[in-house]
């Protein structure tokens, strides 16, 4: 299945960024849990288009093509997927998007099996300080087809199913961008039966990546049975940025798809080095303003002054990032700008500002990055005086 060109769903800005990136790697998948059998291994290859705009709306694209290796007991496959994101921030700590994904997969003998999806649906997010919850609302719909063979050398029988599925997830989450800790859950109805899940995360990141630790309890209905049973999924998943280069895996138990009816595999892992082919960035994204300099260096950390020219009508404005774990600091008046000075340790960071008590980022603000509120922040980079 080939990745067609969704539509642009971005309403805010105009600037935009379009990365290229070919990948490749390999991934080692067990069998489907409680089933006997044994693992199979891939080597894989690919490419990943992205396109966002500084408002965090945007499109995705990815096409994978995984070669089985050895004698295994999966085959060669093709996967697509297509993603749209439609993102608006609303003030107050509130944003909300919107999310849409068509899936196509593709495994060719020992058993030929082929399936497509669309799902999505809309999300509310709140933050305030170190506080944030998300609530989603997802549908789906889909088609499965798959080829068996009562003996090898016999006739084949064709099964095929219609997919759908309908639920709504939730998460609290506690922490700065440095360290996060959250819970969540999930009812889905799908037309195989029942799915509720439940568990927690623990993401930590940094300018050298992130590292995301996820456990959950799956109860997942059993063809045929009335009864279900409960299934334990989580592992480890890291993103790994360097210049021109990326390097993202997964290690651990994979999680059953209430649309596509997949079972979790027992365990597996895999690993992708990715590198940019291709990256165009929209001129407006940066601009020759800064909103800081480096007063004085130190081992380890910078005296940092941060000044901004804030909008008419500036009662209050404060600074706040990962630097002051989200807490707002309150920024002096001098003249028409708003000045604040303080020490922050080397390494890059996310910032911005309150204006009058709503999120604000001047529209001149440079090396700018959408969150995963919708909202945009600023980066600030301490090189050390080494």
């Amino acid at each position: 299945m080939c990745a067609a060109t969704l539509p642009a769903l971005a309403s805010g800005p105009a600037s935009a960024q379009t990365v290229m990136t070919i990948e490749l790697g390999a991934s080692q998948v067990g069998p489907p849990s409680g089933l006997e059998g044994e693992n199979a291994r891939f080597g894989m290859a690919g490419m990943r288009l992205t396109h966002y705009s500084l408002g965090g709306s945007g499109v995705t694209a990815s096409l994978m093509f995984g070669q089985a290796l050895g004698d295994p007991t999966g085959g060669d496959f093709t996967a697509a997927v297509l993603g749209g994101a439609l993102r608006d921030g609303w003030g107050s700590g509130w944003s909300g998007s919107m999310d849409l994904e068509l899936v196509g997969f593709q495994v060719s003998s020992p058993f030929p099996y082929r399936a497509f999806a669309l799902e999505g649906g809309p999300s509310v997010s709140f933050q305030n300080g170190l506080v944030s919850f998300t609530g989603s609302a997802v549908g789906g719909v889909g088609r499965s087809r798959v080829e068996v063979w009562r003996v090898r050398t016999g006739p084949s029988r064709v099964f095929e199913d219609d997919l759908w599925r309908v639920g709504g997830t939730g998460e609290l989450s506690l922490g700065s961008r440095v360290f996060r800790v959250g819970v969540n859950g999930g009812v889905h109805e799908s037309a195989g039966g029942t799915y509720k899940s439940g568990g927690a995360r623990i993401i930590v990141s940094g300018s050298w990546g992130a590292v995301e630790a996820r456990a959950d309890i799956w109860e997942t209905p059993l063809a045929g049975e009335v009864t279900g049973r409960r299934e334990v999924t989580g592992g480890l998943v890291f993103v790994v940025p360097m210049s021109g280069w990326s390097m993202r895996g997964f290690l651990g138990k994979s999680e059953p798809d209430p649309l596509t009816l997949a079972e979790p595999g027992s365990g597996g892992g895999g690993i992708l080095l990715g590198r940019s082919i291709f990256s165009s960035e929209d001129e407006n994204v940066r601009s020759v303003d800064e909103f800081y300099e480096v007063v004085s260096e130190s081992a380890g950390s910078a005296r940092v002054r941060i000044a901004i020219e804030a909008p008419r009508g500036a009662r209050s404005v404060a600074l706040l990032g990962d630097f002051t774990l989200w807490d707002p600091i309150p920024m002096r008046r001098e003249g028409s700008r708003w000045v604040a000075e303080l020490d922050v340790v080397d390494g890059s960071h996310h910032y911005g500002f309150l204006v009058n008590d709503e999120w604000y980022l001047p529209d001149d603000a440079r090396d700018v990055v959408p969150d995963e509120w919708g909202r945009l922040s600023a980066i600030l980079v301490i090189e050390g005086a080494n």
